[in-house]
Protein backbone atom coordinates (compact mmCIF):
# COMPACT_ATOMS: atom_id res chain seq x y z
CA UNK A 1 0.00 0.00 0.00
CA UNK A 2 1.13 3.72 -0.77
CA UNK A 3 2.48 5.14 2.37
CA UNK A 4 2.06 8.78 3.81
CA UNK A 5 6.14 9.28 2.72
CA UNK A 6 5.37 8.48 -0.86
CA UNK A 7 2.12 10.80 -0.68
CA UNK A 8 4.15 13.67 1.06
CA UNK A 9 7.44 13.88 -1.53
CA UNK A 10 4.85 13.98 -4.64
CA UNK A 11 2.30 16.56 -3.25
CA UNK A 12 5.02 18.46 -1.92
CA UNK A 13 4.27 18.61 1.80
CA UNK A 14 5.85 17.50 4.84
CA UNK A 15 4.83 13.96 6.09
CA UNK A 16 3.41 15.43 9.62
CA UNK A 17 1.13 17.73 7.56
CA UNK A 18 -0.19 14.44 5.05
CA UNK A 19 -0.40 12.29 8.60
CA UNK A 20 -2.58 14.94 10.14
CA UNK A 21 -4.38 15.49 7.22
CA UNK A 22 -5.59 11.90 6.12
CA UNK A 23 -6.09 10.93 9.67
CA UNK A 24 -8.51 13.29 9.89
CA UNK A 25 -6.88 15.86 12.70
CA UNK A 26 -9.12 18.67 13.43
CA UNK A 27 -6.21 21.16 14.61
CA UNK A 28 -4.51 20.91 11.58
CA UNK A 29 -5.11 24.30 9.90
CA UNK A 30 -4.10 24.41 5.92
CA UNK A 31 -5.28 26.31 2.71
CA UNK A 32 -8.40 25.01 1.12
CA UNK A 33 -5.31 24.23 -1.81
CA UNK A 34 -3.30 22.43 0.23
CA UNK A 35 -5.94 20.46 1.71
CA UNK A 36 -6.99 19.62 -2.47
CA UNK A 37 -3.44 18.72 -3.52
CA UNK A 38 -3.04 16.10 -0.81
CA UNK A 39 -6.60 14.54 -1.18
CA UNK A 40 -5.87 14.19 -5.36
CA UNK A 41 -1.91 13.21 -4.90
CA UNK A 42 -3.29 10.24 -2.38
CA UNK A 43 -6.64 9.24 -4.67
CA UNK A 44 -4.23 9.03 -7.57
CA UNK A 45 -1.82 7.05 -5.38
CA UNK A 46 -4.18 4.93 -4.78
CA UNK A 47 -4.29 5.47 -0.72
CA UNK A 48 -7.30 4.70 0.98
CA UNK A 49 -9.51 7.54 2.21
CA UNK A 50 -12.03 7.20 4.43
CA UNK A 51 -15.24 9.44 3.63
CA UNK A 52 -15.16 11.57 6.22
CA UNK A 53 -12.35 13.10 5.22
CA UNK A 54 -13.70 14.56 1.94
CA UNK A 55 -14.52 17.26 3.40
CA UNK A 56 -16.03 19.37 -0.19
CA UNK A 57 -18.86 17.76 -1.54
CA UNK A 58 -18.78 18.46 -5.69
CA UNK A 59 -22.00 18.85 -7.03
CA UNK A 60 -22.05 18.23 -10.67
CA UNK A 61 -24.80 18.92 -13.25
CA UNK A 62 -25.31 15.97 -15.91
CA UNK A 63 -26.54 16.87 -19.45
CA UNK A 64 -27.80 13.47 -21.02
CA UNK A 65 -29.61 14.67 -24.07
CA UNK A 66 -30.79 11.58 -25.46
CA UNK A 67 -34.31 10.58 -26.94
CA UNK A 68 -35.16 8.71 -24.00
CA UNK A 69 -37.52 5.69 -25.91
CA UNK A 70 -33.90 5.42 -27.47
CA UNK A 71 -31.81 5.13 -24.64
CA UNK A 72 -34.51 2.72 -23.11
CA UNK A 73 -33.86 0.47 -26.22
CA UNK A 74 -29.70 0.98 -26.57
CA UNK A 75 -28.65 -0.83 -23.82
CA UNK A 76 -25.37 1.28 -23.88
CA UNK A 77 -26.74 4.09 -23.18
CA UNK A 78 -29.04 2.70 -20.22
CA UNK A 79 -25.67 1.49 -18.65
CA UNK A 80 -23.86 4.60 -19.49
CA UNK A 81 -26.66 6.59 -17.44
CA UNK A 82 -26.38 3.28 -14.41
CA UNK A 83 -22.72 3.95 -14.36
CA UNK A 84 -22.72 8.28 -14.01
CA UNK A 85 -25.05 7.62 -11.09
CA UNK A 86 -23.54 4.82 -8.88
CA UNK A 87 -19.77 6.40 -9.68
CA UNK A 88 -21.17 9.23 -8.26
CA UNK A 89 -22.68 7.52 -4.79
CA UNK A 90 -19.92 5.85 -4.85
CA UNK A 91 -17.45 8.69 -4.42
CA UNK A 92 -19.96 11.14 -2.51
CA UNK A 93 -20.11 13.33 -5.41
CA UNK A 94 -23.81 15.51 -5.69
CA UNK A 95 -25.03 14.90 -9.45
CA UNK A 96 -28.26 16.15 -10.53
CA UNK A 97 -29.76 15.26 -13.76
CA UNK A 98 -31.03 18.22 -16.71
CA UNK A 99 -31.73 18.43 -20.17
CA UNK A 100 -31.50 22.20 -21.15
CA UNK A 101 -28.46 24.42 -20.00
CA UNK A 102 -29.91 26.68 -17.63
CA UNK A 103 -27.73 29.57 -16.83
CA UNK A 104 -30.26 30.16 -13.57
CA UNK A 105 -28.58 28.22 -11.68
CA UNK A 106 -25.33 27.15 -12.94
CA UNK A 107 -23.04 28.80 -10.17
CA UNK A 108 -24.99 26.22 -7.85
CA UNK A 109 -22.60 23.83 -9.68
CA UNK A 110 -18.56 23.10 -9.78
CA UNK A 111 -19.00 21.58 -12.78
CA UNK A 112 -21.17 19.48 -15.71
CA UNK A 113 -20.71 16.44 -17.35
CA UNK A 114 -22.70 15.66 -20.87
CA UNK A 115 -23.89 12.88 -23.00
CA UNK A 116 -25.39 13.21 -26.61
CA UNK A 117 -25.76 15.98 -29.09
CA UNK A 118 -26.82 19.61 -28.60
CA UNK A 119 -26.83 22.03 -31.13
CA UNK A 120 -24.49 24.95 -31.61
CA UNK A 121 -26.71 27.78 -29.09
CA UNK A 122 -26.51 24.74 -26.47
CA UNK A 123 -22.95 23.99 -26.67
CA UNK A 124 -22.44 28.03 -26.75
CA UNK A 125 -24.96 27.92 -22.93
CA UNK A 126 -22.70 24.60 -21.96
CA UNK A 127 -19.61 27.05 -22.59
CA UNK A 128 -20.87 30.65 -21.02
CA UNK A 129 -22.28 28.89 -17.53
CA UNK A 130 -20.11 25.93 -16.55
CA UNK A 131 -16.10 26.70 -16.23
CA UNK A 132 -15.82 23.13 -16.27
CA UNK A 133 -17.13 20.63 -18.42
CA UNK A 134 -16.31 17.10 -19.79
CA UNK A 135 -18.24 14.91 -22.90
CA UNK A 136 -18.41 11.28 -21.89
CA UNK A 137 -18.58 9.19 -25.44
CA UNK A 138 -18.18 11.91 -27.70
CA UNK A 139 -16.76 15.31 -28.38
CA UNK A 140 -18.81 17.79 -30.73
CA UNK A 141 -16.25 20.58 -30.25
CA UNK A 142 -12.66 19.43 -29.00
CA UNK A 143 -11.39 23.29 -29.35
CA UNK A 144 -13.60 24.33 -25.96
CA UNK A 145 -14.37 20.69 -24.21
CA UNK A 146 -12.88 17.61 -22.93
CA UNK A 147 -13.74 14.29 -23.61
CA UNK A 148 -13.44 10.59 -22.62
CA UNK A 149 -14.19 8.50 -25.16
CA UNK A 150 -14.31 4.81 -26.57
CA UNK A 151 -11.81 4.57 -29.91
CA UNK A 152 -14.28 3.75 -32.22
CA UNK A 153 -11.98 4.23 -35.10
CA UNK A 154 -9.67 1.90 -34.16
CA UNK A 155 -12.28 -0.96 -33.47
CA UNK A 156 -13.75 -0.26 -36.98
CA UNK A 157 -10.59 -0.65 -38.54
CA UNK A 158 -9.56 -3.78 -36.60
CA UNK A 159 -12.71 -5.68 -37.49
CA UNK A 160 -12.51 -4.41 -41.52
CA UNK A 161 -8.79 -5.50 -41.72
CA UNK A 162 -9.92 -8.55 -39.63
CA UNK A 163 -12.16 -9.11 -42.52
CA UNK A 164 -10.31 -8.48 -45.51
CA UNK A 165 -7.13 -10.53 -44.04
CA UNK A 166 -9.59 -13.91 -43.39
CA UNK A 167 -10.45 -12.91 -47.26
CA UNK A 168 -13.70 -11.48 -47.76
CA UNK A 169 -15.05 -8.82 -50.40
CA UNK A 170 -17.87 -8.64 -50.03
CA UNK A 171 -18.18 -6.60 -46.55
CA UNK A 172 -21.25 -4.37 -45.12
CA UNK A 173 -21.50 -1.77 -42.28
CA UNK A 174 -25.49 -1.76 -40.34
CA UNK A 175 -25.31 1.73 -38.69
CA UNK A 176 -27.47 4.59 -36.86
CA UNK A 177 -28.59 7.70 -36.78
CA UNK A 178 -28.45 10.08 -33.44
CA UNK A 179 -31.00 11.79 -32.05
CA UNK A 180 -31.82 14.05 -29.46
CA UNK A 181 -34.37 15.76 -27.31
CA UNK A 182 -32.71 18.81 -27.17
CA UNK A 183 -32.75 19.72 -30.36
CA UNK A 184 -36.24 21.43 -31.96
CA UNK A 185 -38.44 18.59 -33.97
CA UNK A 186 -35.93 15.71 -32.20
CA UNK A 187 -33.66 16.54 -35.62
CA UNK A 188 -30.26 13.91 -36.55
CA UNK A 189 -27.64 16.07 -35.26
CA UNK A 190 -25.04 13.25 -36.40
CA UNK A 191 -24.60 10.55 -37.99
CA UNK A 192 -22.41 8.03 -36.89
CA UNK A 193 -18.57 8.43 -36.71
CA UNK A 194 -17.72 4.69 -37.78
CA UNK A 195 -19.59 4.92 -41.12
CA UNK A 196 -17.27 7.67 -42.36
CA UNK A 197 -14.34 5.31 -40.94
CA UNK A 198 -15.35 2.41 -43.06
CA UNK A 199 -15.65 3.90 -46.22
CA UNK A 200 -12.25 5.56 -45.81
CA UNK A 201 -10.96 1.84 -45.13
CA UNK A 202 -12.99 -0.16 -47.41
CA UNK A 203 -12.20 2.80 -50.50
CA UNK A 204 -8.84 2.38 -50.00
CA UNK A 205 -8.91 -1.21 -50.04
CA UNK A 206 -11.01 -0.85 -53.29
CA UNK A 207 -13.77 -2.55 -52.15
CA UNK A 208 -16.44 -0.23 -51.33
CA UNK A 209 -19.81 -0.76 -51.96
CA UNK A 210 -22.49 1.78 -51.50
CA UNK A 211 -24.96 -1.19 -51.65
CA UNK A 212 -24.18 -2.77 -48.51
CA UNK A 213 -24.17 0.16 -46.76
CA UNK A 214 -27.24 -0.42 -44.20
CA UNK A 215 -28.69 2.79 -42.80
CA UNK A 216 -30.94 2.12 -39.77
CA UNK A 217 -33.00 4.79 -37.75
CA UNK A 218 -31.55 4.33 -34.60
CA UNK A 219 -29.60 2.19 -32.52
CA UNK A 220 -32.36 0.06 -31.19
CA UNK A 221 -33.01 -3.84 -31.80
CA UNK A 222 -36.28 -2.27 -33.45
CA UNK A 223 -34.46 -0.85 -36.00
CA UNK A 224 -31.89 -3.59 -36.15
CA UNK A 225 -34.86 -5.91 -36.62
CA UNK A 226 -35.99 -3.82 -39.74
CA UNK A 227 -32.32 -3.51 -41.32
CA UNK A 228 -32.00 -7.34 -41.02
CA UNK A 229 -35.53 -7.97 -43.05
CA UNK A 230 -33.79 -5.96 -46.06
CA UNK A 231 -30.93 -8.15 -45.55
CA UNK A 232 -32.61 -11.58 -45.70
CA UNK A 233 -34.32 -10.53 -48.99
CA UNK A 234 -30.72 -9.54 -50.74
CA UNK A 235 -29.29 -12.58 -49.20
CA UNK A 236 -32.11 -14.58 -51.49
CA UNK A 237 -31.06 -12.10 -54.49
CA UNK A 238 -27.58 -12.49 -55.91
CA UNK A 239 -25.63 -10.08 -53.99
CA UNK A 240 -23.36 -11.78 -51.82
CA UNK A 241 -23.11 -10.20 -48.47
CA UNK A 242 -19.73 -12.00 -46.80
CA UNK A 243 -19.42 -9.74 -43.83
CA UNK A 244 -21.25 -7.20 -41.73
CA UNK A 245 -19.74 -4.48 -39.10
CA UNK A 246 -22.55 -3.60 -37.21
CA UNK A 247 -22.46 -0.11 -34.68
CA UNK A 248 -23.78 -1.88 -31.76
CA UNK A 249 -25.26 -5.11 -29.85
CA UNK A 250 -28.64 -3.44 -30.21
CA UNK A 251 -28.33 -3.33 -33.85
CA UNK A 252 -26.67 -6.77 -34.59
CA UNK A 253 -29.05 -8.24 -32.20
CA UNK A 254 -32.18 -7.23 -34.54
CA UNK A 255 -30.47 -8.57 -37.39
CA UNK A 256 -29.58 -11.69 -36.13
CA UNK A 257 -33.40 -11.86 -35.05
CA UNK A 258 -34.57 -11.16 -38.31
CA UNK A 259 -32.37 -13.42 -40.46
CA UNK A 260 -33.03 -16.54 -37.91
CA UNK A 261 -36.63 -15.87 -38.20
CA UNK A 262 -36.01 -15.96 -42.46
CA UNK A 263 -33.70 -19.00 -41.69
CA UNK A 264 -31.36 -19.86 -39.14
CA UNK A 265 -29.12 -20.92 -41.96
CA UNK A 266 -28.86 -17.03 -43.06
CA UNK A 267 -28.17 -15.94 -39.26
CA UNK A 268 -25.05 -18.32 -39.30
CA UNK A 269 -23.37 -17.27 -43.39
CA UNK A 270 -22.14 -14.00 -42.34
CA UNK A 271 -19.40 -13.09 -40.47
CA UNK A 272 -20.32 -10.42 -38.03
CA UNK A 273 -18.29 -7.91 -35.50
CA UNK A 274 -20.30 -5.74 -33.37
CA UNK A 275 -19.39 -2.82 -30.63
CA UNK A 276 -20.46 -3.04 -26.94
CA UNK A 277 -20.40 -6.51 -25.41
CA UNK A 278 -23.43 -5.92 -23.67
CA UNK A 279 -24.65 -8.45 -21.86
CA UNK A 280 -26.74 -10.24 -24.03
CA UNK A 281 -24.22 -10.65 -27.10
CA UNK A 282 -23.15 -13.86 -25.67
CA UNK A 283 -26.63 -15.61 -26.15
CA UNK A 284 -27.96 -14.70 -29.67
CA UNK A 285 -27.55 -17.39 -32.07
CA UNK A 286 -24.83 -17.26 -32.99
CA UNK A 287 -22.98 -15.35 -30.13
CA UNK A 288 -22.00 -12.11 -31.04
CA UNK A 289 -18.25 -11.58 -31.57
CA UNK A 290 -18.01 -7.74 -30.36
CA UNK A 291 -15.74 -5.22 -28.77
CA UNK A 292 -16.26 -4.90 -25.15
CA UNK A 293 -16.19 -1.07 -24.21
CA UNK A 294 -15.24 -1.02 -20.36
CA UNK A 295 -18.13 1.73 -19.31
CA UNK A 296 -17.24 1.53 -15.70
CA UNK A 297 -13.57 2.61 -16.71
CA UNK A 298 -14.85 5.53 -19.27
CA UNK A 299 -17.51 7.05 -16.26
CA UNK A 300 -14.10 6.66 -14.02
CA UNK A 301 -11.80 8.29 -16.30
CA UNK A 302 -14.09 11.42 -17.10
CA UNK A 303 -15.05 11.61 -13.27
CA UNK A 304 -11.12 11.78 -12.59
CA UNK A 305 -10.27 14.01 -15.50
CA UNK A 306 -13.22 16.56 -14.16
CA UNK A 307 -12.17 16.22 -10.58
CA UNK A 308 -8.29 17.60 -11.70
CA UNK A 309 -10.20 20.70 -13.87
CA UNK A 310 -12.43 21.79 -11.05
CA UNK A 311 -9.58 21.41 -8.11
CA UNK A 312 -6.27 22.68 -10.42
CA UNK A 313 -8.83 25.26 -12.82
CA UNK A 314 -7.51 23.30 -16.00
CA UNK A 315 -7.97 24.93 -18.88
CA UNK A 316 -5.82 22.97 -21.28
CA UNK A 317 -9.02 21.15 -23.18
CA UNK A 318 -7.84 16.99 -23.47
CA UNK A 319 -9.55 14.33 -25.50
CA UNK A 320 -9.17 10.97 -24.05
CA UNK A 321 -9.61 7.74 -26.09
CA UNK A 322 -10.11 3.90 -24.16
CA UNK A 323 -8.87 1.20 -26.70
CA UNK A 324 -12.05 -1.48 -26.46
CA UNK A 325 -11.55 -5.00 -26.52
CA UNK A 326 -12.29 -7.72 -29.26
CA UNK A 327 -14.06 -10.83 -27.54
CA UNK A 328 -14.24 -13.47 -30.26
CA UNK A 329 -17.36 -15.41 -30.52
CA UNK A 330 -19.55 -18.19 -32.99
CA UNK A 331 -20.07 -14.79 -35.66
CA UNK A 332 -16.64 -14.16 -36.34
CA UNK A 333 -14.29 -16.87 -34.47
CA UNK A 334 -10.66 -16.38 -33.38
CA UNK A 335 -8.15 -17.77 -36.06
Amino acid sequence: MTSIKEIALVAGFSQSTVSRLLNHDETLSVSENTRIKILETAKKLHYPIRPQEIKRQYKIAVFFSLNPQHEIEDVYYYDLRRCITEHAKEEYIDIIFMNIPDSTNSNAYDGAIAVGYFDTLQLTQLRQNFSHIIFIDGNPDPEHFSSVQPDLEYATTKAVNLFINRGFTNIGIVTGRYWSTNIPNNQVVRLDSRLNYFKNIMTDANLYNSDLLFQAHDFTMSSGLTIGQKIANILKSDLAIDALFISSDSLAIGVLNALNEVNPHLAHKIAIISINDSASAAYTQPALTTFHIDIQQLVATAFDKLDDMISFNKTVQTTTLMTPTLIYRDSFKKD
